[in-house]
């Protein structure tokens, strides 16, 4: 009985301290999950359709408490959504002298997510070069024989100065040309799809383009044996095969692709923002965001079903994939 009490003294006390905080509103990006609880193993209570305006009554740990028609449930802060608020508080908010935060470096935040990623990125040094504007002192030539192209100042990035020809020569080596941020490496084929998955993202779900392009440095075609995300070294090893499976049409697997990349990218913005990146949380909270994607990228995608169908089964340790030795228990 005494520690029926005490828990229940515990949960007003929670409750309390989460009512106390600065309420706002958010406005959502995608359709987005509303729980009964701070937890994913909680009941989805509502789907809140993709721009409604919610109000923040408080926050507990990665999670946002809503009031929503009079009741309490609670959103992953995680997910992708705008913070509605004046923009005389976004301005001295920007104009802080002590600048610890790539969002007042190189980036556009609008979330408190943004903000957050930005922190981290800051201090791990993976603040981007902002971008870089043609002007006329260029001293290089625009135009080249394709023969000769080594540098990506020659097939479309705006090269200004003997620096930006430098960086642009250094960036074709690395294929970055087409996505200037991520190093691909592998087959032809390879490399045409991972570029594919990245226009897809670019073109259908800028937001989410541009958390893979925050997430991963480098992807690379490698064995089965080293295959995963290396979330330290911001590294992607994927085993891939340059063609489709048998039955998978182009565009198929091309949105799984870009889905897959925006899953590894989570598993980086978690380890930087110090949360734990894989296990059953990590895992749970990717496939999560993976759906969210998908349903930007494709929402009449066959893959948004089986990555539901996975999140629904990952409590599961023959489902576990991570563990390396699992039963196809999805489909």
């Amino acid at each position: 009985m005494y520690r029926k009490i005490l828990a229940s003294i515990a949960v007003i006390l929670l409750l309390q301290s989460v009512a106390l905080a600065q309420t706002y509103s958010i406005r959502i990006t995608n359709n987005t999950n509303l729980r009964a609880w701070y937890s994913l193993d909680s009941a989805i209570v509502e789907t809140a359709p993709a721009g409604a305006t919610l109000d923040v009554m408080g926050s507990h740990n990665r999670w946002l408490r809503i009031d929503r028609k009079g009741k309490d449930v609670w959103m992953a802060d995680w997910v992708a959504y705008t913070r509605v608020e004046d923009s005389a508080s976004t301005t001295q908010a920007q104009a802080t002298s002590n600048i610890n935060n790539c969002c007042f470096v190189d980036r556009q935040c609008q979330t408190d997510q943004d903000w957050t990623e930005g922190y981290w990125a800051f201090q791990n040094g993976r603040c981007a070069v902002p971008a870089r504007m043609q002007t006329q002192a260029s001293t290089q030539p625009v135009n080249a024989d394709t023969a000769t192209v080594d540098n990506c100042c020659f097939i479309g990035w705006q090269c200004a100065t003997d620096d930006d020809w430098l960086n642009g020569f250094q960036a074709y080596q690395t294929n970055q040309c087409k996505h200037p941020g991520i190093a691909l490496e592998g087959s032809p084929g390879f490399i045409l799809q991972m570029e594919n998955a990245l226009d897809m993202l670019r073109d259908r779900a800028p937001h989410w383009y541009d958390y893979v392009i925050r997430g991963l440095d480098r992807i690379r075609q490698a064995p089965p044996e080293v295959i995963g995300v290396h979330v330290g070294g911001r590294l992607f090893d994927l085993d891939y095969s340059d063609d489709p499976p048998p039955g998978v049409s182009y565009d198929s697997h091309t949105t799984h692709d870009a889905a897959m990349l925006v899953h590894e990218a989570c598993h980086v913005h978690r380890y930087e923002a110090g949360l734990e990146p894989g296990g059953l949380a990590g895992e749970s909270a990717c496939v999560e965001t993976e759906i969210q994607a998908l349903e930007v990228i494709n929402p009449n995608s066959g893959w948004i079903q089986y990555s539901r169908r996975v999140l629904a089964n990952i409590h599961r340790p023959e489902c576990q994939w991570w563990w390396g030795e699992y039963k196809t228990c999805y489909d």
